[in-house]
């Protein structure tokens, strides 16, 4: 699973399901990082209190 770090606001994103509701789009882009590491993800959750993000758990669909 691919995972998006926004190092500005701690928190952690899941590639695939992160979308506009997950407020990252004002973290600059020298703050954000891309990795597939899950051992590295729970280490900045356990060690450095970064949060999984709330909206990263299904895809954002717009109804129109």
């Amino acid at each position: 699973m691919n995972y998006f770090v926004d190092h500005k606001k701690k928190r952690i994103h899941q590639k695939l399901y992160a979308g506009d509701r997950c407020g990252f789009t004002e973290t600059p882009v020298e703050k954000r990082e891309f990795t597939d590491s899950i051992d590295y993800i729970e280490r900045l959750v356990t060690h450095k209190l970064y949060v999984k993000c709330a909206h990263c758990r299904s895809i954002q669909t717009v109804i129109k």
